[in-house]
């Protein structure tokens, strides 16, 4: 018997899915269309999906819809700024660095392949499992962990070849 997917649990992926696709480059409206798309179609393939990987499928249509976009925008995707106001509670120097740091970090990750980008991405931003990334890019958990590890490193020598630029 099929377990049935809760609306609350919809939700909430649909909510990470957004967040997701606005950390990969997508405006608000495009990442709402990709998101109501992405539901659209696992609504029609609802048989064809395992329930125990919707998400992962979720997330892999989403995906491809967004490089799809992008295609036909003929741009390559690309990290929007978060432009939030802080809350009154924070003094504006913390918010300030840290809008400095979140600035430095995801020009690092523009800096990176797509591929790590998103394992980086999908690990640290989601909080996403091995088990759920290697569900999501169909490969091995154990390739999972060796290509993070290639994505770290990756990522901690452009962080240090841009601060060695600086000084």
């Amino acid at each position: 018997m099929k377990k049935k997917l809760s609306n609350d649990v919809l939700k909430k992926v649909m909510n990470e899915l957004y967040y997701y696709l606005m950390k990969q480059g997508a405006d608000s409206e495009t990442a709402k269309d990709i998101v109501q798309d992405s539901v659209y179609k696992m609504m029609i393939h609802m048989d064809a999906v395992d329930p125990d990987k919707y998400r992962a499928w979720l997330f892999k249509v989403a995906t491809n819809l967004y490089y799809d976009y992008c295609r036909k925008k003929n741009r390559a995707p690309s990290l929007m700024l978060d432009e939030n106001l802080a809350s009154n509670a924070e003094l504006i120097e913390d918010v300030l660095i840290t809008k400095e740091n979140q600035q430095q970090i995801r020009k690092m990750l523009e800096l990176l392949p797509t591929a790590y980008k998103q394992l980086l991405l999908l690990k640290y931003e989601l909080d996403w499992s091995y088990q759920q990334i290697a569900d999501y890019l169909e490969i091995k958990p154990n390739n999972v962990k060796t290509y993070l590890a290639r994505a770290r490193k990756k990522f901690k020598e452009i962080y240090q070849e841009e601060n060695n630029e600086k000084k």
